[in-house]
């Protein structure tokens, strides 16, 4: 499209942005590859009826795959007919056997609500629709959500008349139908598929939770004679097959090949190094709103959304009116509220937090700002995706921030645009998060020798320690565990590990929990707590009670922890040689104490105060690996005049930030710490671990492409102008030592020295 063409053209012109354009690049169209599938000629009358009488190669191949009994995991990009590949083989059954059903499952609660309303249209057409009751106001439909949003009442007519289809998340399936599966013996028995939603979302500790909860129902489907097949959609990432597998425990067929037309995008890269990148936002928001675009805007935070709203208001004259700010924080209907504004054209433009990010049709956009790089490139297809999903050309700008990531891609666009080397990691293995399912799983149905999924054999050591904690009994026979307590899925939290501390106000009221790993780090006495857009400090910590007291404020600032570390390796199990250096990866146990926290200016980072604590420490065993200095490699550092401690530190600063261009994480997920001189083995080193008890395979993930990230870390340091370090290469915002000290070129020295063979 000729206009986003020139729009782009006349941005690379403008004074303020002649310097600030990194790249642009036109992804081109693609036409359609189809390929005929044979239907049921009820579904393909429904269909032709809605102008769909072509199909897409993909489509046509896991439509066939399922019909061969296969499990399914499709890999292409935002709309590319994905639904179709699991709708029409749903229809097919339920009209062949009028007891079958299906369980639809999305990451988060609200992402369902198009599709339930497109699959029900569908089930209308095919005269598939129960009857309502005489009299009965808003009958229920073939497909029905059950989540959070859903009122008891309406959850309770759905336990009493299934649907065909429920909609839901993993938390209710954990919570809800697994763990009540007698109300759901019906469902259950009858279920013929399961679809898995956006599984690239599906990382980390909610990912290994995740993977049990499936398991979970697998062998509740079992126990009461139905074996499912799983159908996962995915966005963009290294792994799908992988994941799918990780995630479920089952065999895998993946569909990486689309068929589908794309519309052609146009890439803008901008990096505004020497001026505010939301100022800049702004000004391309309010631009692209006057050009006539009907724009959405990404932020990477609340606060930064509601900022660049109110912004935008004040500027964008006579459109105004016509834009919305978008967060989770909203009510429900005031979400389906702005989604529909947009769907209907009501509204030219939108600031939204990563809640739109997945999921909601909201019809035809014409261009998206990415303010700041969302983490992954999975996220970032994702986000661009939502524009120009009618087919036609697009406009993309992604607007970097200070940040590595940000920085490495505004010089290496060709790596955005080349093989995703990200993978999706989870590790169903970790010790913790299985010690909490197993009695979920046994409280369900009684764990034997021969479970239908679990390998108990192999899981006997952790079930021995689970009896001897009073957390299961063991049967006479020694053949059969079940659990001391009734709902034990009510004290595991998905999203976290290990025990939850709720956050509270002064009156009393719980606005969220944070997990016992990150208490001390984010809810210590004086921490500036976020939640849903506003702003909480911390007034008390009460350990005993597992419980943070807070209050409502407006600050200017944000709370950076400051901590000290120690560390102990625990086991060495794997070990490699790069250059001069040894590299291991094993198991280590971490020891954390905060000992205070600065108060950081909320937009530029700089300290306004420093505050001390004395907080208890906090001990965890863990994965990591560590890089063990060669100690001629030592002494040539500080022979050149580079300080030792400061580029060690330097090193784990840039080697963490480069882990998310490997394996899809959360800057939080990882920690480092580093000793110019580490007693049990009398060298200096580097550790590297996962921020959670157990582990979550993240580092096992850096280790395994070993050489490729070091390469980058070397990238990411030698290619930023700054003269000592910055946030764009080896200096951490969070970082407990408030980056000191830190040598940057010492670092790159090291970096160097290490790939050299």
């Amino acid at each position: 499209m000729q206009a986003f063409y020139d729009f782009v053209r006349s941005i690379e012109r403008h004074p303020r942005f002649s310097s600030q354009v990194a790249a642009y690049q036109y992804v081109s169209p693609k036409e359609a590859q189809y390929a005929s599938i044979p239907l049921d000629e009820r579904v393909k009358k429904v269909l032709t009826n809605r102008g769909i009488t072509q199909f897409w190669t993909h489509q046509k191949e896991g439509i066939e795959s399922l019909r061969q009994g296969k499990n399914v995991v499709i890999m292409t990009p935002t709309s590319s007919g994905k639904t179709l590949i699991y709708n029409i083989p749903v229809m097919e059954t339920v009209l062949e056997d009028s007891q079958a059903k299906a369980l639809y499952v999305f990451p988060l609660k609200g992402l369902e609500q198009d599709q339930v309303k497109e699959l029900n249209g569908l089930f209308t057409d095919l005269g598939l629709q129960p009857s309502p009751n005489k009299g009965e106001r808003n009958p229920l439909q073939a497909a029905e959500v059950y989540d959070g949003d859903v009122s008891p009442y309406r959850r309770r007519k759905i336990r009493q008349r299934f649907p065909r289809v429920v909609f839901t998340n993993p938390d209710m399936i954990h919570l809800a139908l697994n763990s009540f599966h007698d109300k759901w013996k019906e469902f259950f028995s009858h279920l013929k598929y399961v679809v898995v939603d956006e599984i690239h979302s599906y990382h980390g500790i909610f990912g290994s939770n995740a993977a049990h909860i499936f398991r979970r129902l697998r062998r509740i489907c079992r126990f009461y004679g139905s074996d499912p097949q799983f159908i996962a959609c995915s966005a963009t990432i290294a792994n799908p097959k992988e994941l799918a597998q990780n995630l479920t425990g089952l065999t895998f067929k993946e569909i990486l090949e689309s068929g589908a037309p794309q519309g052609g995008k146009h890439f803008c890269f901008i990096n505004p190094q020497y001026r505010s990148p939301y100022t800049q936002a702004t000004w391309l928001f309010v631009e692209c709103l006057k050009a006539g675009f009907k724009t959405i805007l990404f932020t990477k935070a609340r606060k930064i959304t509601e900022l660049i709203y109110t912004w935008t208001t004040e500027r964008a004259g006579e459109y105004a009116e016509k834009i919305s700010p978008y967060r989770a924080g909203f009510l429900p209907q005031e979400r389906r509220e702005i989604e529909k504004k947009l769907f209907q054209d009501q509204l030219m433009g939108v600031v939204s937090t990563s809640a739109l990010e997945l999921g909601v049709d909201i019809g035809g956009l014409d261009a998206c700002i990415l303010v700041g790089y969302p983490g992954s490139v999975a996220s970032t297809w994702q986000r661009s995706g939502r524009v120009g999903r009618r087919g036609k050309d697009s406009l993309v700008f992604m607007v970097a921030i200070r940040d590595a990531l940000d920085q490495y891609y505004m010089r290496h666009p060709q790596s955005f645009f080349g093989e995703s080397h990200e993978a999706v990691v989870v590790d169903p293995q970790n010790k913790k998060i299985l010690k909490r399912h197993l009695p979920c799983a046994a409280s369900e149905i009684y764990l034997r020798e021969k479970d239908s999924v679990y390998d108990v054999s192999a899981l006997k050591p952790h079930l021995q320690e689970l009896v001897e904690e009073g957390k299961l009994n063991q049967g006479r026979k020694g053949d059969i565990w079940f659990s001391r307590r009734r709902r034990p899925q009510r004290e595991v939290s998905i999203r976290g590990i290990g025990e939850t501390f709720s956050i509270l106000l002064e009156e009393g009221e719980k606005i969220g929990e944070v997990d016992h790993s990150r208490v001390y780090m984010e809810a210590f006495p004086g921490a500036v707590y976020l939640h849903r857009g506003k702003q909480y400090q911390v007034r008390e910590l009460d350990i005993d009670k597992r419980k943070a007291v807070c209050r409502e404020v407006d600050v200017n600032y944000y709370t950076q922890v400051l901590s000290r570390k120690q560390t102990a390796v625990l086991s060495r199990d794997k070990r490699k040689r790069t250059g001069k250096f040894e590299v291991n990866w094993g198991r280590l146990r971490m020891t954390h104490q905060v000992v205070g926290f600065d108060k950081r200016r909320l937009w530029d980072g700089r300290r306004l105060s420093r505050h001390r604590l004395e907080m208890p420490e906090n001990v965890f065993d863990t994965e990591g690996l560590w890089m063990v200095i060669d100690p001629t490699v030592q002494r040539a550092l500080e022979f050149q005049g580079f300080d030792l401690g400061g580029s060690l530190h330097a090193v784990e600063h840039a080697s963490i930030k480069c882990i998310p261009l490997y394996a899809v994480c959360e800057r939080n997920d990882i920690g480092g710490l580093s000793h110019p001189f580490y007693p049990p083995i009398q060298k200096a080193a580097v550790f590297i671990y996962d921020g959670y008890e157990g582990g979550i395979a993240f580092t096992w993930r850096a280790f395994q492409v070993l050489r490729e990230w070091i390469e980058s870390t070397v990238q990411i340091i030698k290619e930023c102008p700054c003269q000592e370090g910055c946030p764009s290469c080896v200096q951490d915002p969070q970082c407990g030592s408030a980056n000191e000290p830190l040598d940057k070129e010492g670092a790159l020295f090291l970096l160097e020295e290490s790939l050299k063979m």
